[in-house]
């Protein structure tokens, strides 16, 4: 009778298309993006899982297992992992998605200028000096903060934040008086609309005391670039006199420690340190960072002059995977932009699909943070705007607005069957533009080599309970592999 009951219950059920299973090093493993279930399993459920309706699976299977698998089916039924097959093609995580018009953060890009001469630099910071002026960023401003974006009185309702990023083509702090005022006048702004405001600022951690008191005082939020030891700092990150810059980054860094701060850096990797991602974890550990951020140099920028290298993709992931496990252990966050499997579901890898309000020196409104000039040919994809100071307002072009926001995971074909395609949604579409030469739609093979390895280990290691990072909530991690005998 157990076995009738059994066969019963799995009759007519199938995997849904959006979960997948996958063999990894000697074991098989089920990945469900929508409820984030991560699962290790046998072969024999692996058969099952794959094949439920195949209920010769179950003949030589005794009572005291019928119980067990009854257990499971109704486990991944209830949750949607296994569903009736009239179903499957009803199932669309794009369902799921919502393009918001809605902008809640403006993002700044001061200057040009720079006070390093970073060897990779994708924005080859400091070889011109344009500087944002007063009249782009306010009408920027007045856009942002206006009901044409904001909305309606009761859109507006449900805002409760917004939050204005200062970042670079070159280093921001170097036109620190322009700072002060676009900071001040944005927390006015904000304070008057009754929003609470957040600021951040991406910079290279060589601003001076004044500067960093500034900091302190707005309670600004800082991303740091730093690639790691002394030597390699100095090497790929020096001064544009050829001084050295690690001491007064590590200086500025320690004193974010000291007040109590959740800290973190970033570390660009070139084939020349890839070897040395353990010391950056470990340099982390000493300084007291919470987060170390690696990513491989970009393709384009300075790179190309000066002959640095992206590092092998098999390499750098067994490289990140190491500095993951090492993070643990110093209860430090390893981050790299391809590690999605403890994300939540989403159909655009980024804000550059459409969603970004970012304003260059020229008043161009660009949607990726690595597409600043007008001569750089994704310029034609990603500018989706412009700060018109002639009429006093902010242009779009909504036409390319909306090809962006199609690139979407369902619209990219070779992400089709990709166990990470409903986090990952392509990867990085500036990256894809680069590699391909102007197509959004294949993403790089590299990253996709690096995602595979270091996405798939992790899942494995989580399924199998060697490890549970911090970041991982309301996730479901369960073992298949005493179910079936």
């Amino acid at each position: 009778m157990n076995h009738d009951r059994i066969k019963n219950c799995v009759a007519n059920l199938t995997l849904n298309p959006r979960a997948s299973v996958f063999r990894h090093n000697g074991g098989f493993y089920l990945f469900d993006p929508a409820t984030r279930t991560y699962a290790s399993m046998n072969e024999p459920m692996l058969a099952f899982i794959t094949n439920p309706d195949d209920t010769n699976l179950f003949d030589e299977i005794s009572n005291n297992e019928c119980k067990k698998i009854e257990d499971v089916v109704n486990h991944l039924y209830r949750i949607g992992i296994l569903i009736s097959p009239e179903s499957a093609d009803k199932i669309d995580m794009c369902s799921e998605f919502e393009s918001h018009s809605l902008t809640t953060q403006l993002v700044l890009f001061v200057t040009t200028k720079c006070n390093l001469q970073c060897t990779y630099c994708y924005a080859h910071g400091g070889d011109s000096e344009k500087t944002i002026s007063r009249d782009i960023w306010r009408l920027a401003m007045d856009y942002f903060f206006s009901p044409l974006n904001l909305g309606t009185a009761q859109k507006m309702a449900k805002v409760k934040n917004v939050n204005l990023t200062l970042h670079g083509g070159g280093e921001p702090t170097v036109e620190f008086a322009i700072l002060k005022e676009i900071v001040a006048d944005f927390q006015e702004r904000a304070n008057s609309e009754g929003l609470q405001s957040s600021i951040s600022i991406g910079t290279n951690g060589t601003y001076n005391d004044s500067i960093y008191q500034w900091i302190i005082e707005n309670n600004i939020n800082v991303n740091i670039s730093l690639d790691g030891t002394r030597d390699v700092q100095n090497r790929l990150r020096p001064y544009r006199s050829g001084q050295p810059s690690y001491d007064i980054v590590v200086h500025n860094l320690k004193g974010l420690v000291k007040t109590g701060r959740h800290v973190a850096f970033r570390a660009t990797i070139t084939d020349e340190t890839v070897e040395t991602m353990n010391e950056t974890v470990e340099l982390a550990k000493e300084l007291g960072i919470a987060t170390v951020h690696f990513e491989p140099v970009t393709l384009s920028g300075r790179r190309a002059t000066t002959g640095l290298a992206r590092p092998d993709a098999e390499q750098f992931a067994e490289k990140f995977l190491q500095c993951f496990l090492l993070g643990l252990k110093h209860d430090i966050t390893v981050k790299w932009s391809g590690l999605r499997c403890f994300e939540h579901s989403n159909q655009q890898f980024c804000g550059a699909c459409g969603q970004n309000f970012c304003v260059t020196p020229d008043g161009n409104i660009t949607t990726c943070y690595e597409v600043l000039e007008s001569n750089d040919p994704a310029a034609g994809i990603f500018f989706i705007g412009n700060v018109d100071l002639i009429h006093g307002r902010v242009v779009w072009d909504q036409s390319r607005i909306e090809k962006l926001k199609q690139r979407i995971t369902e619209n990219i074909y070779a992400c089709k069957g990709c166990f990470l395609r409903y986090q990952c949604a392509g990867d990085c579409p500036i990256k894809s533009f680069r590699y391909s030469k102007r197509d959004l739609y294949s993403p790089d093979p590299y990253r996709c080599q690096i995602s595979d390895r270091i996405n798939k280990q992790l899942i494995a290691w989580l399924a199998d309970g060697l490890i549970f990072p911090r970041d991982v909530e309301q996730a479901s991690i369960i073992s298949l592999n005493h179910h079936i005998i």
